[in-house]
């Protein structure tokens, strides 16, 4: 009966030591990820446009998603459309809480348009 017990125990031990690498799983990309890079592609082609509709699909998808906010303001930005860049770089700010370059490239682009629309014009 003793050595019963000893074996379950010697299995249980060396089951609880075992050195087989668990399996990782591959990181998943979301479709808003996805997104974001079709609008950069669409963006350095010079099709703001097209990039700027696949960034409001991306935060429509995610809507919480600082980057794609980012990105959008940027885009706004480039086409002069102040107000907007100066509104979507803010809800990056809202969602990009954990990520302080992301905050500080949001609120220099917030400044930036603040300060391009209250230029002499």
């Amino acid at each position: 009966m003793m050595r019963r017990y000893a074996g379950i125990l010697l299995m249980l031990s060396l089951a609880g030591c075992s050195t087989l690498p668990k399996p990782t799983e591959p990181q998943s990309i979301s479709a808003a990820d996805t997104l974001l890079a079709q609008a950069d592609n669409k963006a350095a082609n010079g099709e703001t446009v097209q990039a700027i509709a696949i960034l409001e699909r991306a935060v429509r998808l995610q809507p919480r998603n600082a980057r794609a906010w980012l990105r959008l303001a940027e885009l706004y930005l480039t086409r002069h459309e102040y107000r907007k860049a100066e509104q979507f770089a803010g809800r990056a700010v809202q969602f990009a809480a954990g990520d302080p370059p992301l905050i500080q490239r949001s609120k220099a682009l917030i400044k930036q348009a603040n300060e391009l629309q209250n230029e002499p014009g």
